[in-house]
């Protein structure tokens, strides 16, 4: 193969993944600074080259072949690695640009990472975040995730993990529900309470002093906030993170309880997978939220935390 074909590859390669990754040929050409047109030619020149069709293309929809999706597996680790070179060159490292696309859970994202990343896009103008807002587990090949943050740890064992900032539990209740109801003196005392829970997690709570509680209440919900929410209104216990009942815990609105037993907690993670170099972009990004969330995040200034370390396990929500 000559140099001339291998460079015309490399670029159909280029352009291929592009236009995948934004799911547009328009904004594919907007990125790369060509024409739409010039973009369908080499597309269709690359599927000629392969004798294979890669994208199935209507007026209003695009969508990749099994052929298409298995190239584009392959395709992207070339661009990566292709990317990853150029960026090494020190000018470009030291302004990293492209597109990093970022999974958080829902409350930690809304309330921790989305109010910060205005200070990581004005530190580095020429990266653009995509953030993904889900409690589900994430698969970061195949759902083309650059960096998930993730309060648990993830069950793939081929994932790598760095730790961010510890993530702290109050066992909270609202003075509502504390007037009707005398507040557990021990773990044990949990089973008379009305105890709110994270569906599809289990109902048992841990607690520093090694005891295990089976827990039960008339609400199950899958996200945080929701059942942040339900303390607020009376209707009973619950066992959060502290970054979702922080401010209410200092306003008042909200009791902590049990903290001579309450878990330490765990930590935030950031998440990649090991079968991609991590990119100087990612890279930038992962030192900028250690730096950004700190040793002692300040979400837990001034609350009745007892030990603040982090713990093997947490059974709160993200």
């Amino acid at each position: 193969m000559s140099n001339n074909e291998s460079a015309l590859n490399l670029s159909g390669m280029l352009v291929f993944s592009r236009v995948v990754q934004l799911g547009s040929f328009t904004e594919a050409a907007r990125q790369l600074g060509r024409s739409k047109a010039a973009i369908s030619r080499e597309i269709s020149a690359l599927e000629a080259r392969l004798d294979a069709q890669l994208l199935r293309r209507t007026t209003r929809s695009m969508s990749l072949t099994e052929v298409g999706e298995i190239f584009y597996q392959r395709c992207l680790r070339v661009v990566e690695e292709a990317e990853a070179a150029e960026l090494s060159v020190s000018e470009l490292r030291e302004a990293p640009r492209g597109v990093i696309r970022v999974a958080a859970p829902m409350s930690f994202g809304q309330l921790e990472i989305a109010p910060r990343l205005h200070r990581f896009l004005d530190r580095y103008p020429q990266i653009q975040v995509e953030l993904e807002l889900t409690d589900r587990s994430v698969d970061l090949v195949h759902e083309r995730i650059d960096l998930s943050i993730r309060i648990r740890r993830p069950r793939n064992q081929t994932y790598v993990l760095r730790r961010l900032c510890p993530i702290r539990g109050l066992l909270v209740a609202s003075p509502k529900y504390l007037e009707h109801n005398p507040a557990p003196a021990a773990p044990a005392d949990l089973t008379k309470h009305n105890c709110l829970t994270f569906r599809g997690h289990s109902e048992r709570w841990d607690f520093s002093t090694g005891q295990h509680v089976e827990v039960s209440g008339n609400l199950r919900a899958d996200n945080g906030d929701a059942l942040r929410q339900a303390a607020l209104a009376g209707l009973g216990l619950v066992y959060l993170p502290s970054f979702i009942v922080a401010e209410d815990v200092r306003a008042g609105r909200l009791i902590p309880l049990l903290l001579e037993h309450v878990h330490p907690g765990t930590a935030c993670f950031a998440v990649y997978s090991e079968s991609r170099q991590l990119s100087p972009k990612v890279r930038t990004m992962i030192d900028w939220l250690v730096e950004d969330l700190g040793a002692e995040p300040s979400w837990d200034a001034g609350l009745p935390i007892e030990g603040k370390r982090p713990g093997k396990t947490f059974l709160g929500g993200s």
